[in-house]
């Protein structure tokens, strides 16, 4: 709309998008625990206890795949009751300062392998070391093409399971996705800065107006997805009194809300520009009125990292005035191994306007890039905080494009 009249403007004719890369994702807990998890942790005792609690002690311990031997880095780690989830670090190891004797449970995390779900006992002033043996999930996923016969597309219960091995794979590893990208937010605090390209465009003139932005967010804004209820009225510097259209994505399928709200559906391996890639659709309650979201997400098929969401705007021919197509896609870069992040979000809005000629269309299209971030405070193993790290850095480093950017990239100010 950029260069529309303010009348135009506050009339709700521009829908400005708001999506994962800006509201901290309280990120995907998606399933519960569609794997047990095997309990793989060996346990030693030594002397000695931490300061500050009475016989509290320090626990700490190494992640390490079962069948190489070799550390598994960046695993998420959380011990139970007490919380303080973390990464470890690049050896595998992660440590807890003075915890109280008693009963905990252990939980280890990392894309590709089972979930380990380990019971350990803290006893008075001795510290206690642990070995926790990942083992990689064994599935004929790699197996499952596009040409498989159509899957029904299936609701998981309460408790997040669904009567489907595959699904139930990838829907966990979906999981596991958002399970690290909430940990980076929460944990490891970082601010961002976007630069933001708004277009209008008329398709029938093939006339177009654009509108540049550059602008700063946190990872902690607590904005959560409601059963239709994705459009709300704001305001905007930009454009006045608006529409927001808050998209959920990838991060709030993790809700339990959105889990009952919507059936999800494995399509087998696909080509995600010329690498396979795990397809994972999901659909809104067919008897929602209101409007709501559909989508794809696409794993990478060897590591499950999450390389590209798409979300689509459902039942949009009742807003007034009426979005018909709009589509939302995200795409991610790996800036620590197996570790990612939004990279660039682009959206197309088509939209009936009074200006346009009669049955005409708008378009409003939206570029979000990732220009660079930093760490509020100490970022995860192997990352300095508070310095600006920017976008062009973040695969330095990498043979392949992937992993490592943020420990190998270059510092500067400000992008």
């Amino acid at each position: 709309m950029l260069n529309a009249p303010v009348s135009e403007r506050r009339t709700g004719l521009f829908y400005y998008i708001r999506t994962d890369v800006m509201k901290s994702s309280p990120l995907l807990m998606l399933l519960f625990a569609t794997f047990a998890g095997t309990l793989g942790a060996q346990v030693t005792t030594g002397q000695g206890a931490a300061p500050g609690v009475p016989g509290a002690v320090t626990v700490s311990g190494k992640v390490i795949n079962e069948g190489t031997q070799a550390p598994v880095p960046y695993s998420t780690v959380r011990l139970e009751p007490i919380g303080r989830d973390r990464f470890t670090e690049r050896n595998g190891t992660f440590s807890y300062f003075s915890i109280p004797p008693g009963e905990y449970r252990l939980q280890v995390r990392m894309l590709g392998y089972i979930p380990i779900d380990s019971a350990i006992t803290v006893e008075p002033n001795v510290p206690l070391s642990v070995t926790i043996m990942m083992t990689r999930i064994p599935t004929s996923l790699g197996e499952v093409q596009v040409t498989a016969p159509p899957r029904l597309c299936i609701f998981p219960n309460e408790a997040g399971f669904v009567d489907d091995p595959e699904l139930a794979t990838v829907l966990d590893e979906a999981r596991k996705n958002a399970q690290r990208e909430q940990l980076l937010r929460r944990t490891y605090p970082f601010e961002y800065r976007l630069a933001q390209s708004h277009e209008t465009y008329d398709p029938a003139s093939s006339r177009s107006s654009r509108q540049y932005d550059t602008v700063t967010f946190r990872s902690d804004d607590s904005w959560r997805y409601r059963r239709g209820r994705v459009v709300s009225e704001d305001h905007s510097r930009l454009f006045g009194e608006i529409r927001l259209m808050r998209l959920p994505t990838v991060a709030d399928l993790a809700d339990k809300t959105f889990l009952t709200s919507h059936c999800f559906k494995y399509s087998g391996i696909v080509d995600e520009d010329g690498r396979p890639a795990h397809r994972l659709d999901f659909l809104s309650d067919s008897t929602l009125k209101a409007p709501d979201v559909e989508g794809s997400i696409f794993l990478d098929s060897a590591t499950y990292l999450i390389r590209r969401a798409q979300f689509r705007l459902t039942r949009g021919e009742s807003l007034k005035p009426a979005i018909l197509g709009l589509q939302v896609t995200t795409t991610y870069r790996e800036i620590l191994p197996n570790v990612a992040l939004f990279d660039e979000i682009r959206s197309v809005q088509p939209v009936a306007t009074p200006s346009s000629r009669p049955g005409g269309l708008r378009e409003f299209r939206e570029v979000q890039k990732l220009l660079g971030y930093r760490f509020l405070y100490g970022g995860p193993p192997g990352t300095e905080g508070h310095k600006w790290i920017a976008a062009t850095a973040m695969s330095a480093g990498s043979e392949s494009g992937r992993g490592n950017g943020v420990s190998q990239g270059k510092y500067g100010p400000p992008p």
